[in-house]
């Protein structure tokens, strides 16, 4: 897929927006950008039209990737995109898109060469560039380098320990920090990912029991949907569980261990907000309860506090 970037003219720098579900896809855009110096404009998928394009145009993204269910979307606003002058459909080959306005993502990367890109990369050098929510206006670019990340990646590993072979599941959005860091930890210390297109409490309740996961980010209100949502959950053993991660808002003490099958679960509260190293304040049941747990989660490697951040308008 690194290849496939490069055959399409791309060059290191050039911004290629990805529209999706969560997707095995997903995480092979992230490294084929890293590998070739493309960088990853992933979309939040729950915004309008009009929204999304005013992000692709605020990123300059060249290139647009789009899973089938929202190419009809982007078709929409197609005339308001500035500069994107390819389009690719990714997971449509096999529903029947024959449109000639869209690339197939399966055709376009299997016709590429498998030998390793050429181009030289860069601790300093962009490896994507994510977008604020817009609360108070539009969404801000924040663009991550190589050395960010590697190095939140390197300071994680003494607070989280994961042995090769360990058993991930991304349910969080990928197009979200959280998400996609624990894509990266995971395969950073040669674990297994099991990837969940949506976020559904059922199918985390299931997968983090049958598919003996070990690890696992879920915000509260996704711990707080399992633990009451689905019926058989207190039935469920976890024997294969150790940790989940969570952040992003306060989680209440009656559902950090409620549900858990006995198991001695640990979960850990994510990145302080004005730094890019862990909380290392893990919440065991040897310690003393404070009714509710505050963080700010894992977004937090979004912050102005450390190297290698930078907002999109200072490029």
């Amino acid at each position: 897929m690194a290849n496939a970037f490069t055959s399409a003219g791309l060059n290191k720098g050039d911004r290629v927006a990805f529209l999706s579900k969560n997707s095995i896809e997903y995480m092979y855009m992230y490294y084929a950008g890293a590998r070739s110096g493309v960088v990853p404009v992933p979309l939040n998928y729950r915004l309008a039209p009009n929204e999304l394009a005013y992000i692709i145009n605020d990123s300059q993204s060249k290139m647009l990737m789009v899973s089938s269910e929202y190419l009809e979307s982007v078709d929409g606003v197609r005339e308001e995109l500035e500069i994107v002058d390819q389009f690719v459909s990714v997971g449509a080959s096999n529903r029947g898109n024959s449109s000639e306005e869209w690339t197939d993502f399966d055709t376009w990367v299997n016709a590429q060469s498998d030998s390793a890109p050429l181009e030289e990369i860069s601790a300093n050098d962009d490896i994507f560039q994510m977008y604020t929510s817009g609360t108070t206006g539009h969404p801000k670019g924040v663009i991550l380098t190589h050395d960010s990340l590697t190095s939140n990646l390197v300071q994680f590993a003494p607070d989280i320990p994961m042995s090769p072979g360990h058993r991930t599941l991304v349910a969080a959005p990928l197009y979200h920090i959280a998400g996609a860091f624990n894509g990266f930890y995971a395969l950073y210390q040669g674990g297994c990912l099991i990837i969940h297109e949506i976020s559904d409490p059922a199918e985390v309740v299931k997968t983090l029991d049958e598919e003996k996961i070990n690890w696992a980010i879920l915000v509260p209100a996704m711990i707080q949907a399992c633990l009451i949502a689905v019926p058989d959950v207190d039935q469920r053993k976890f024997t294969d569980l150790e940790i989940i991660a969570y952040g992003a808002s306060p989680i209440a003490e009656e559902y950090t261990f409620q549900g858990s099958g006995g198991v001695q679960l640990r979960l850990c509260s994510g990145l302080r907000p004005d730094r890019t190293i862990p909380n290392r304040d893990y919440h065991d049941r040897s310690r003393p309860s404070h009714g509710v747990e505050r963080s700010t989660g894992v977004a937090a490697l979004c912050g102005t506090g450390g190297p290698g951040y930078r907002p999109a308008d200072s490029r």
